[in-house]
């Protein structure tokens, strides 16, 4: 006589103990920048208190696809990183926003449509980049849960900031998408990559 297939039960207790602690709250994550150019990480420092949405980008690795006897073969290819983006508030005295513009002007002149950054026939890919880091955190706001840092950052795209009589009890806020080259993933204290 065949043994019969064990059902799956529901159970909230099994549930609650599979998931340790709780789960990891998505609004408990912390976004710096390090390393920006000569002159801009004094007006992005302080943009850790303001980036008050953040994602942790997607991951794809695109396949190679080839036909062999009629089928198509997929073959695993290169991997690829989904852009950063991030929401700012805006202060009223716009550091962060014009921090970020400024940066983006170093790297291509708004007017002279050259590169301002000092010196770039030596290290180009230095002098525009710098490092962001997002860490997100337990619900005791202090210990690490993990740490992303992103590469080679640096300014893609700046939204507009949308201004309205209609809206009297809100902040100003901004959208950046940050461009990287990789990132690397720490999970409490173990590298990943």
């Amino acid at each position: 006589m065949a043994k019969a297939a064990a059902v799956n039960t529901f159970s909230t207790t099994k549930f609650k103990s599979a998931l340790a602690d709780g789960g990891a709250r998505p609004s408990l994550f912390e976004f710096k920048i390090t390393g920006a150019p000569t002159g801009i990480q004094d007006q992005v420092k302080n943009i850790n208190y303001f980036c008050q949405v953040s994602a942790l980008p997607p991951l794809t690795v695109t396949p190679i696809e080839k036909t062999y006897f009629g089928r198509t073969v997929k073959i695993p290819g290169d991997i690829v990183f989904g852009d950063l983006s991030t929401t700012i508030y805006q202060t009223e005295t716009g550091t962060e926003r014009f921090g970020i513009e400024e940066w983006m002007d170093k790297i291509n002149g708004h007017v002279s449509n050259k590169s301002s950054l000092e010196d770039v026939s030596k290290d180009f890919m230095g002098k525009y980049s710098a490092k962001g880091t997002l860490t997100q955190y337990a619900k005791d706001g202090t210990t690490t849960l993990s740490t992303v840092d992103f590469i080679d950052m640096w300014p893609q795209t700046v939204s507009e900031i949308a201004l309205s009589y209609d809206t009297a009890s809100d902040l100003e806020q901004f959208d950046v998408t940050w461009a990287y080259n990789h990132y690397e993933t720490k999970i409490g204290s173990t590298k990943y990559v």
